[in-house]
């Protein structure tokens, strides 16, 4: 990949559908075969539309990839953008729920990646997890960051950060 040989230290995959933007439509693809495309630089996500997939799945893929690149992995979420609506309606999900299912799906995966058994019952997702495998390569779980599209999330996740 010229990326990688050129020295570039992340390459930045977005997630789009249905609008001909993004270069692949599933981590399945073009992510899955990046371990064997890059050998120095890592992988980010800026971001995985995390209101559009399922936080158990989502964590295992995740975690798979942490191992392949060796901990260069970079998960990037988001709710997606409201501009986007045809990504939603795409998979038949309200646009509406996108920052509850986001906010959902990442405190679920979050406790996935620790390690222990769980159960998450919420208002997307109920979930009864003995333990997710593989564990992700970084510990305990590859740096997350997460997107913002205005400036209302933005100070949404300014006010988060100084509540952590």
């Amino acid at each position: 990949m010229l990326a990688d040989e050129l020295g570039v230290d992340i390459v930045w995959l977005a997630e789009h559908h249905f609008d001909g933007i993004s270069v692949y439509a599933t981590r399945s693809g073009l992510p899955a075969r990046s371990p064997v495309l890059l050998k120095h630089a890592g992988l980010g996500f800026a971001v995985l539309q995390t209101a559009l997939h399922h936080p158990i799945r989502l964590a295992e893929q995740m975690a798979l990839l942490d191992h392949l690149l060796k901990g260069k992995l970079i998960v990037g979420l988001g709710r997606g953008s409201s501009f986007n609506i045809y990504d939603y309606q795409g998979f038949g999900i309200d646009h509406h729920e996108a920052q509850d299912r986001l906010d959902e799906a990442e405190a679920i995966m979050l406790k996935a990646w620790t390690g222990a058994a769980f159960e998450h019952q919420g208002r997307f997702w109920q979930v009864k997890v003995p333990m997710l495998r593989p564990l992700p390569y970084t510990r305990p779980y590859p740096p997350v960051i997460r997107g913002s599209s205005s400036d209302a999330s933005l100070v949404e996740l300014a006010r988060g950060a100084s509540r952590s």
